[in-house]
């Protein structure tokens, strides 16, 4: 029985790796459900300290994957407007377009957000980049903590089994 909650908890830290690319699934955190399985399995490899400390850096993760764009938006030039713009655009991009809908939510957020702030060209692009870039940014961070997440669990997995 415990080698099906294991290979449960295994689905689970892959579901997080797909989660880096389909934002529908929170990535870091479905992994760290994975971690939890393992952590009430008889076959315990992991104490109580490491699934709180896993869980905080899945939660950081998760909220950074929102907040990210918004840093990069301003630290490439956008103003309050632009970078109101991002965030609405990432809110309501993912709920109208899905995965895609992040990325072009946020770009067209920036860019509307500027151009009702009435500023040149440079600064649209600037903002626009630095929304792109924050996305990005996310989904590559999001994508190392859950194979890090990944290779733990296989470490445990395999000291168990084999």
């Amino acid at each position: 029985m415990n080698l099906l909650f294991e290979l449960m908890g295994l689905i689970l830290m892959f579901l997080g790796l797909i989660g880096c690319f389909i934002p529908i699934i929170p990535s870091p955190i479905t992994s760290w459900f994975g971690f939890l399985i393992l952590y009430f399995s008889s076959n315990n490899l992991i104490s109580f300290k490491f699934l709180i400390f896993t869980l905080l850096i899945s939660i950081l993760f998760f909220l950074g994957d929102f907040i990210l764009p918004l840093i990069t938006a301003k630290k490439f030039g956008s103003s309050k407007k632009g970078i109101i713009g991002t965030g609405v655009g990432l809110f309501l991009g993912f709920f109208i377009l899905g995965p895609l809908g992040i990325i072009l939510g946020a770009c067209l957020g920036a860019f509307i957000g500027e151009l009702m702030n009435n500023k040149g060209n440079e600064k649209i692009l600037g903002s626009v980049v630095g929304a792109i870039l924050g996305v990005l940014s996310g989904i590559i961070l999001k994508l190392v903590v859950s194979l890090v997440f990944l290779f733990i669990y296989l470490e445990k997995f395999i000291r168990i089994y084999f």
